[in-house]
């Protein structure tokens, strides 16, 4: 994919006032450091005293690379969509037939490991889809809940500053949406909506569900 598959989202984020920018990167062909070298090189000419980011998938593990080597590069909030922050059961199942391989190129490495906390990050809000329907079940019998290619225990870590799930699959959540409007809401505040379950009475003994997906 080229970037362009975030149109309708960057659209959306023009709605609510933001300038956006569509960053590019060849994923099967080189490496997520030489990647991270690239988006630190098309950072350099933003001058804007605040930058957010929004990533999906893959992307979000390009963000973690970023923060990690260029930390003063993030002058804003990130939002990952459908990253798989602890490893992806797809790429591991994949890498191991030479097909496979291929199709995930130089990229495979990022997917493969679960990335270092490393220094304290900026504020990270990781957003999850859970409609099972998707390319990775045609490599793996996931396990549920998951996206059709990433599983929900795959894209939780250590110092996101709040989850949310959305009801779509991985490819959905660059188009739902729901997912847009939690995107902008973490931009603005530094956390997503509100939770239906949290303005519900509450029966005695119940917690509301903080996983409970939005439709």
């Amino acid at each position: 994919m080229n970037g362009w598959d975030m149109s309708l989202l960057a659209r959306r984020l023009r709605a609510e006032g933001y300038s956006t920018r569509r960053f590019s990167y060849p994923s099967i062909l080189k490496t997520i450091e030489y990647n991270t070298d690239l988006l630190h090189q098309f950072l350099v000419d933003i001058k804007d005293s605040e930058i957010h980011f929004v990533a999906h998938s893959l992307g979000g593990l390009l963000m973690r690379n970023l923060i990690g080597k260029y930390p003063d590069d993030v002058k804003g909030r990130v939002v990952t969509l459908g990253t798989p922050h602890q490893g992806s059961q797809v790429a591991e199942t994949m890498s191991r037939s030479g097909t496979g391989s291929l199709l995930l190129g130089k990229s495979i490495k990022s997917l493969l490991v679960k990335l270092p906390e490393g220094k304290p990050n900026p504020e990270i809000g990781v957003i999850a889809g859970n409609k099972p329907l998707g390319s990775g079940m045609l490599f793996v019998s996931l396990k549920k809940p998951h996206d059709g290619t990433v599983q929900l225990s795959e894209t939780k870590f250590k110092k996101m500053t709040d989850y949310r799930i959305v009801a779509t699959n991985h490819m959905g959540l660059l188009f739902s949406r729901s997912a847009s409007k939690e995107v902008i809401t973490f931009l603005k505040t530094g956390q997503f909506l509100p939770e239906t379950a949290l303005e519900l009475p509450i029966k005695k003994g119940v917690a509301p569900n903080r996983d409970k997906p939005l439709s």
